[in-house]
């Protein structure tokens, strides 16, 4: 009975010994996860990659389309002759050509800083809400990420952070 027992664990270990080098190796040869980037989401969502900074770079996209997106730091940027400020977290839901609740963004009409609450792309025009107001721009003016304003800690910097 000893000897039978002897066999079958040595053959155990013979067929692990086949089994797991070729198993590690197909894990190794899959590689790690890379998801896709912020910028390839925006391309597969259809919207223009010009709406976010280049820092811009860690997201959460959840399976109902609610995210999380997350900047290296907070940032003010020029676009389109407005200043537009980014906090460290942005959020709220997209869905093919459109992002709704969005929080975390906002631009500066005359003298106070107004939230932007949406965004959608249709028709080669992208129309930004802002609360119950909504501005239309032609696409082609969303070529490029606005880059943020180098010594922005100045005046504009500390609204960022505020929620009206």
């Amino acid at each position: 009975m000893a000897a039978a027992a002897a066999a079958a664990s040595a053959f155990l270990l013979f067929i692990a010994g086949i089994l797991l080098p070729t198993s590690s190796s197909a894990a190794a040869a899959a590689g790690p996860y890379d998801p896709p980037t912020v910028r390839d989401l925006m391309d597969r969502y259809g919207l223009p990659r010009a709406l976010l900074p280049d820092t811009a770079r860690r997201y959460l996209l959840h399976d109902d389309g609610s995210f999380q997106l997350f900047l290296d730091d907070g940032c003010v940027a020029e676009a389109g002759g407005y200043r537009v400020g980014y906090d460290i977290k942005l959020s709220g839901a997209v869905a093919p050509g459109r992002v709704t609740g969005l929080k975390g963004v906002r631009v500066r009409v005359l003298f106070a800083w107004v939230p932007v609450t949406g965004v959608e792309v249709a028709g080669g025009e992208v129309t930004i809400s802002l609360g119950p107001l909504r501005k239309s721009f032609a696409a082609v003016g969303f070529k490029s990420s606005p880059r943020c304003i180098s010594g922005a800690a100045g005046g504009d910097r500390f609204l960022i952070g505020l929620d009206f």
